[in-house]
């Protein structure tokens, strides 16, 4: 097995820096010092020495020959080299930031990154793109995809079921950091295509804009915020910083509850604040609204009507600012503040629409063929057989004159037989990307490619299990002395619905990427345990029936009948079903009801129903392996849908 390619992705366009890795189709968030997400702030000491991850908090600790960066990646406007060679050099500070993620992500997930991608603000031209991307050189990692961030919240909602149909447009607020930005995209095939992006200016964010609003309540004495104390004396501005991050905690607070305290400095009393205060101290910010989407769409060339989805990632403590962008718009919100949405969807878009290698092009590591590889093969083999030996041999057989004139046999269970002959294949087949048939070739002839390996041993399997049913369909014929075509129906017809799974899985799979095989391959193992568990079901349920052989041995007639239709009926629906909760529900009651019907009429019919439980898991396997062939399917189909929902 292969461990797959791991996929970083970094969003640098929030207000703290979250990161996820993508490994063999697995998504991982990525902790960064034991926490979600990283205040993006670095302290700059004397000798140049960088301290990552440092908060405003943590910063007003900082000794006074010490610099703190809030933000590395708001300074890459300024040029690579900075004049002042006390000043530090704003790609440097990012390269460490990108250093100390990469690093993590790298433990975690106990192996290097191949692949990088990094979310940005809108905004970005040439010049910070170019930055970004010689911040991830010297960090040592993979040149960067860069992905703005509306694109990036707008293919998060994606997977959260939003359906986007081509050519619609769609408006996102990023209103978690200063300024809020708003962005209007149009969906096209390979992502988003930008038409228009505008922030809502003002000389202060929106804590700023707060703290001013305590102040002001506090030394004059008015009470909207409920200030307790009658102190006059302003709060000075060494005091401001404290002041902010009580109203930062605040505000997240006010997401959950209606009232949150907000600490003031010394010697002012707690205050209390509320969601109508936000309101009122953000008024300046929210009767921009209304104008700047006016202008937005108007830059656009967009009428609201044209709008499919607003999408908002919001400001904490502030749903005024998300109401009137729904008055503005006249579309109700979709609302996205998972602190890993902008990584992810970044992630989402680039493995979409920038894939890695396929399995036409990957090698597998491969390992001598062992007795103990073909366990499930031959096991699986030894249930077909032993399946067609007791068909043939209970067989009813009425001669006329010593002429075979009648065959009363089990046509359900020679299909089984001819089936699982076919899901034995399957299991050889299973083995052909990941195993030798002898030791490591010395021959200079390259290694064959792991879609390679999948093409042929899919086809050979598809080619190999219909001659076999079709051999036991000949075989029965010539072992009860009529003629075989009855036989050879009921053999081929079970086999011939899984030979078709396994050609189409041999033509598409080898279109995997290389990430997703180790997935892929434990999912087209065939289940052993099902298969035993059927075939002593029908054994035990074709021995109650059989007229030569005595089964009663316990005294109780049916017993033995009822518990094989009872094993048949487990194995159903383990075989039909593949989650925890369906099977705990759907095998033991299948089991009762097998059992409960069980007579000498029904048989055939439950050894039927196992027979579409296996065809279905082909189909479901064949199915998947398209999926992951072909990802864009499921998404242009959501497109059609939409047209034709419009």
């Amino acid at each position: 097995m292969v461990n797959g390619d791991a996929r970083l992705s970094i969003d640098l366009s929030s207000s703290a820096i979250a990161a996820t890795v993508s490994r063999q189709g697995t998504r991982v968030p990525i902790l960064i010092d034991g926490r979600l997400v990283m205040p993006p702030g670095v302290a700059v000491g004397p000798a140049g020495d960088l301290y990552v991850g440092v908060d405003a908090a943590a910063a007003r600790s900082l000794p006074a020959d010490h610099r703190f960066v809030k933000h590395p990646a708001d300074h890459l406007a300024s040029p690579a080299q900075a004049p002042d060679p006390a000043q530090p050099n704003p790609v440097d500070v990012l390269a460490a930031v990108l250093r100390h993620v990469s690093n993590h992500a790298t433990h975690q997930v106990g192996q290097p990154i191949t692949d990088l991608t990094v979310t940005i603000p809108p905004a970005w031209g040439p010049r910070r793109r170019t930055h970004l991307s010689k911040a991830a050189a010297r960090a040592g990692l993979p040149p960067p995809a860069l992905v703005t961030a509306p694109a990036a919240l707008a293919t998060y909602t994606t997977t959260l079921g939003l359906t986007t149909p081509e050519n619609s447009c769609v408006l996102v607020c990023q209103a978690d950091h200063h300024p809020p930005t708003l962005t209007v995209l149009q969906t096209v095939s390979d992502g988003y295509r930008e038409l228009a992006t505008q922030q809502l200016h003002g000389p202060h964010d929106l804590d700023d804009l707060i703290a001013r609003h305590v102040v002001a309540t506090a030394t004059t004495g008015h009470d909207p915020l409920r200030a307790v104390g009658d102190h006059t004396d302003t709060i000075t501005a060494q005091d401001h910083g404290a002041l902010r991050e009580s109203i930062r905690t605040a505000r997240h607070q006010l997401v959950q509850q209606e009232r949150a305290p907000i600490m003031l400095p010394t010697p002012h009393h707690p205050a209390v604040i509320t969601r109508d205060d936000i309101t009122t101290a953000t008024q300046p910010l929210l009767d921009q609204m209304p104008d700047a989407v006016a202008h937005l769409l108007d830059a656009a060339d967009v009428d609201t009507e044209n709008l499919t989805a607003v999408i908002v990632r919001p400001a904490p403590g502030v749903p005024a600012l998300t109401d009137r962008l729904a008055a503005a718009t006249r579309v109700t919100p979709t609302i996205v503040d998972h602190s890993h949405a902008l990584a992810d969807g970044a992630l989402t878009l680039t493995t979409t629409h920038q894939p890695g290698p396929r399995a036409a092009a990957a090698q597998l590591p491969r390992v001598r063929l062992r007795i103990s590889d073909l366990t499930g093969a031959l096991l699986i083999g030894a249930c077909s057989l032993a399946l067609l030996l007791q068909a043939v041999l209970t067989a009813d057989i009425t001669t006329l004159f010593t002429r075979v004139v009648e065959a009363r046999i089990s046509l359900p269970q020679l299909g089984t037989a001819g089936a699982l002959a076919m899901l034995t294949a399957f299991a050889v087949a299973h083995l052909a990307p990941t195993t030798w048939l002898a030791g490591t070739p010395t021959t200079p002839t390259p290694e064959p490619t792991t879609g390679s390996l999948i093409r042929r041993g899919y086809l050979t399997a598809a080619v190999g299990g219909t001659i076999t049913a079709a051999l036991y369909g000949l075989a029965t014929g010539t072992a009860v002395g009529l003629d075989y075509t009855p036989y050879l129906k009921w053999t081929l017809g079970t086999a011939l619905p899984l030979a078709l799974c396994a050609t189409l899985i041999a033509a598409t799979a080898p279109r995997i990427p290389a990430d997703a095989l180790p997935t892929w391959l434990a999912m087209t193992r065939p289940a052993i345990t099902h298969t035993v568990t059927a075939t002593a079901g029908i054994f035990l349920m074709r021995a109650a029936l059989t007229i030569t052989t005595p089964v009663d041995l316990t005294g109780m007639p049916g017993l033995v009948g009822s518990l094989g239709a009872a094993l048949l009926g487990t194995a159903t629906g383990l075989t039909a079903t593949r989650t925890r909760l369906a099977r705990t529900i759907t095998a033991p009651g299948l089991a009762i009801g097998y059992a409960l019907v069980f007579t000498y009429n029904t048989n055939s019919a439950l050894i039927a129903g196992y027979l579409i439980a296996l065809t279905w898991w082909g189909i479901r396997l064949t199915t998947n392996t398209l999926q992951l062939a072909f990802p864009d399917v499921r998404s242009a189909l959501h497109r059609l849908t939409g047209h034709s929902d419009g």
